[in-house]
Formats: structure tokens, sequence, C-alpha cells
């Protein structure tokens, strides 16, 4: 089978998108297929990123980013090379997949986590409900366009060097001349949450921006660092930078631990990789502690100034 990975190779967070299709091709034991590399980039390519499987043909493409654009010339790349499987990442990879499956008669899926492809039937895995289900879903109309879920993987190595791709020449690029102005956002410096081995995650149970003050010494001393749900930042009582959840980070830790989080689905999505939960809520019947692996009700400063004394 014949998979196109589509990435940007300018975009500054090139590591990270590389890093979240290499996570979906292991988990969905595709790495062993036939794998064509497609990059986007102003001039030929000068570094790869490390991916699990045997990359058999790399592409590249100088194209404006302006997904409308993009769009007609993956569609080009497509009828000519006619991939069955398309993925992507990245904020705009949704778009790129939903409208591309429209216009080539497949079909697509945005945030998936795995897939298994058996005969003409694409059959993928992703998070659905508010993170509160796991739906499995059944794609049978060719190509299979996909965006691939955000992933707490760490970013895969880039090997600098020269690099040997075939240049695709688009004809016929439409001008777009809809589309009045463009421009493009500024890309958020990568979070320290993202390589934390420990993470005291905190909520709005904590009471209020000098007691978060509080609790960032607190991580200090613990070797942790500090992470929120979302009241905690929409309140103003610590850095967006430090949001956890569906529009936040997503982490994975050797251990986190979340106090005063009620454990709403779009904040459980962050720390569901984390390799040992701790929460710690004054309700029992908190959501937090179904995600958990230890509970501990209590107080939690209390709590966390017990456990930084232990530690």
């Amino acid at each position: 089978m014949n998979i196109a990975l589509i990435l940007d190779a300018d975009a500054p967070n090139f590591p990270t998108q590389a890093s979240q299709i290499n996570q979906f091709l292991r988990l969905s034991e595709l790495t062993a297929e036939s794998l064509e590399l497609w990059l986007f980039s102003d001039e030929v390519p000068q570094s790869l990123p490390c991916l699990d499987g045997e990359v058999a043909q790399i592409r590249w493409v100088n194209a404006p980013r302006l997904a409308e654009t993009r769009l007609a010339v993956l569609e080009q790349m497509w009828q000519a090379f006619t991939p069955r499987l398309l993925l992507f990442a990245g904020d705009e990879g949704g778009e790129l997949a939903t409208r591309l499956a429209c216009r080539s008669g497949g079909s697509a899926c945005c945030a998936v986590e795995q897939a298994q492809i058996n005969g003409s039937e694409c059959r993928i895995t992703k998070a659905v409900y508010g993170n509160n289900l796991t739906a499995e879903l059944a794609m049978t109309r060719e190509p299979w366009c996909l965006s691939v879920a955000r992933s707490s993987a760490a970013s895969v190595e880039i090997v600098l060097g020269p690099v040997v791709a075939k240049r695709f020449e688009p004809a016929n690029i439409p001008d777009a001349e809809w589309i009045l102005a463009s421009a493009c956002s500024p890309q958020p410096a990568a979070s320290p949450l993202s390589r934390a081995r420990y993470v005291l995650a905190i909520g709005e149970g904590v009471g209020g921006a000098q007691q978060v003050v509080q609790m960032q010494q607190l991580a200090i001393n613990m070797g942790a660092e500090l992470a929120a749900s979302r009241p905690v930042v929409m309140n103003a009582w610590c850095e967006m930078d430090r949001l956890l959840g569906m529009s936040g980070a997503i982490i994975a830790p050797e251990v986190c631990i979340a106090a005063g989080v009620s454990g709403a689905p779009a904040f459980a999505i962050g720390i569901r990789h984390s390799k040992l939960i701790v929460a710690i809520n004054q309700d029992p019947q908190a959501a937090i502690f179904a995600q958990a692996d230890v509970g501990i009700v209590g107080d939690m400063h209390e709590v966390l100034e017990a456990l930084a004394h232990v530690c």
C-alpha cells in the first residue's frame, strides 16, 4: 500500500508534525508499508526527519502557505502518484485532509489516533464526545485522507545534509482571487511541559493567584514543572503556556500530580499519557479519580506540603 506523508519542511513545528505522524505509523503498525514523503518547501529540502519506516521516495514542491493553493497542488500530486492513504499533521492538517478528500472523492477523518488497513477498508480509532469515548469508524472510499491526533511523542530527530528528492512541478494553479489577504501567525515557543519528567497540575481548587505563586515555588522544590487547567489560566492566575488539555499541552511525564482539578474531559486528554497519575481532591466523587493511578481525598495544600517534605 502506498502512503503519502505530507509535511511543511519550512514550518517552525516541522519536527513536531513529523513526530505526530511517526507515532501514528508506529501505533498503526504501518511502518513496513511503502512510504512517500511529500514536503512543502521554498527550496530543495536540507533536512529530513528520522522516521521509523523506510521512505521509498521523497518529493518536494514550492507552494505558498495558503490552503487553497496547496490543495490544488495536492490534488495534482494525488492524481499523479495515487497513494491510497494520505497523512497530515499540524493545525492546518485537518483542513487539508477534509477538503482534499472532498475534491478527490475519497473520505476524511481528523484527530485520528490509529488506523488499520484491511483490503478496501480503512478502520480508524479516535477520541469522541470530549474524550469520554473512543470511536472505531470504517472508511471505504479511497483515498483515505487523515489528520493525525496531537500527541505527547518527543520530536523526532532532524538530520541535516544533502537530500535526494524529486521536485514536483504543478500546473495550472488557481490564483484564488477571491482571497483578498492572508497572513501567517507566529508559532508559539515549545512549552517546557512537553519535556518535563514530573508535572504538578493545579486546578481551580488552588484558590487564587497568590496561591498559584506558592504552588510554583512548591513545584520547584519538588523538581517539577507547574501546569494548570483552563479555569486557572482563564482567571489569569498563571501564564497561558502552562495550560494542559485539548487546547493546551499534551504531556507524558513519569509522574503527574493533579491537584484541585475536577477532571473534565478536555483536561484529561492532556495527561492521559502520563506513566503515573496522582489525583488530589476534596471531593471523593471528582471525575479526576477515574483517571488516576493513586487517589488522595483531602485538602490539596496540606497534601502537597506533606509531599514536598518527602521529596
